[in-house]
């Protein structure tokens, strides 16, 4: 669905900020891509529909090329972003014109807009604030309908970057949640870009990056298993794996490849009923 082939990217003001990257995103993937401030990754992200164009290299979108103009538009159709602010991509005053604001861009007739428009809110749980101004609703509903605003364009991938960081832990779950529904029952593409190693738990294959390039890559048990390597960059495990290797450091309990603390807490109780 995407390939990213040796692409570097230098901002305007001669900052480096990719370096010989190459990925490929398989269609109906669940891709999480991790790195600290600065590591690339929202860069990444922006040439996935051709906002940013690779300084060297070449994205690559269904067999189209980003830096075709002639098909920007269609790019653009595949693959939707949702940024970290909802306010930046609010842009009417009521809710179901602002999730009509895509496909009505691109043409769609007003009878299939409004199919769109009501299943895409219906994805998301915001049916009910279909008549809503946008700017009374909470951040997580606010992103909600960020996310509405994308589906309703129908698009073959969507790309999240750090959608869920200026959210509260109940918010992000919510918006965690409503993703890998997306995921499982309508077979979205989903490049998820975080800094929260927790939300890379639930991906198929996780990136790490750091300081332009790709540290790392594998399925989250692969790469979390590598602990020591993601502290020298910077970076923590998710507090559940974490805490299982101090289990087993301290020889409590060994728990495999317990992933969370549902796994963990199951493990232990097992540990326990064989004493």
């Amino acid at each position: 669905m995407l390939s990213i082939k040796n692409v570097s990217f230098t901002y305007d003001s001669g900052t480096p900020a990719l370096e010989n990257v190459s990925l490929d995103i398989r269609e109906g993937e669940f891709l999480c891509i991790v790195g600290h401030n600065g590591s690339g990754k929202s860069t990444l992200a922006k040439m996935l529909n051709g906002l940013l164009l690779p300084t060297e290299g070449a994205v690559i979108v269904d067999g189209m090329d980003t830096a075709d103009d002639d098909r920007l538009l269609d790019i653009r159709r595949r693959v939707g972003i949702v940024f970290q602010n909802p306010d930046n991509q609010i842009v009417t005053t009521v809710v179901r014109e602002d999730v009509a604001f895509g496909p009505e861009n691109l043409g769609i007739p007003t009878e299939e807009m409004i199919v769109r428009v009501d299943e895409a809110l219906k994805s998301v749980g915001m049916e009910s604030y279909a008549e809503s101004a946008p700017h009374m609703l909470s951040g997580g509903q606010k992103q909600r309908i960020a996310i509405a605003g994308m589906l309703a364009m129908e698009p073959n991938v969507l790309v999240l970057d750090e959608a869920t960081a200026m959210l509260d832990p109940y918010g992000r779950r919510d918006i965690l949640k409503i993703v890998h529904e997306l995921h499982e029952k309508k077979g979205i593409t989903v490049v998820m870009i975080t800094q929260y190693m927790e939300e890379a738990l639930g991906a198929e294959r996780v990136i790490v990056m750091n300081s332009g390039h790709i540290e790392m890559e594998g399925t989250p048990q692969e790469v979390f298993a590598r602990g020591d390597e993601l502290r020298k960059i910077g970076l923590d495990v998710p507090a559940a794996i974490e805490l299982r290797e101090l289990l087993k450091e301290r020889n409590i309990a060994d728990l495999g490849n317990a992933m969370t603390l549902e796994e963990i807490s199951e493990g232990l109780c097992r540990s326990l009923l064989k004493i």
